[in-house]
């Protein structure tokens, strides 16, 4: 595991009282203190927010319950069905990934 470097310069400031609150706000959603969150701003950084990864989250669990009843019977649906079926599963898979800010996709393919 790499060690992280020390933040051992400062940097100043100047908010109105109601700049300053809505820092706070969007700190706390992000689950980040206002430095964190000034730095990945600044240093053009993803800021995810706790509600972003909480549906990312539950998205995944959609997803997953679709897989787990997925019918093994090959009669219950035309080919093109059974395909649109797994289409929506990677969908929701990267849209959770999007969510997670990680664009990369995994695609999951019908056992």
């Amino acid at each position: 595991m790499a060690t992280k470097t020390p933040h051992t310069r400062f940097v100043s400031l100047r908010l109105t009282e109601s700049d300053l609150l809505d820092l706070a706000a969007q700190a706390e959603q992000a689950g980040l203190s206002r430095s964190e969150l000034i730095r990945r701003r600044a240093l053009n950084l993803p800021v995810l927010s706790r509600t972003d990864i909480q549906t990312a989250d539950s998205i995944d669990k959609v997803g997953r319950l679709m897989k787990f009843l997925y019918p093994k019977n090959k009669a219950w649906a035309t080919a093109e069905e059974r395909r649109k079926y797994w289409r929506t599963i990677e969908d929701l898979q990267r849209t959770s990934q999007v969510l997670r800010g990680n664009p990369e996709e995994e695609k999951c393919s019908p056992k």
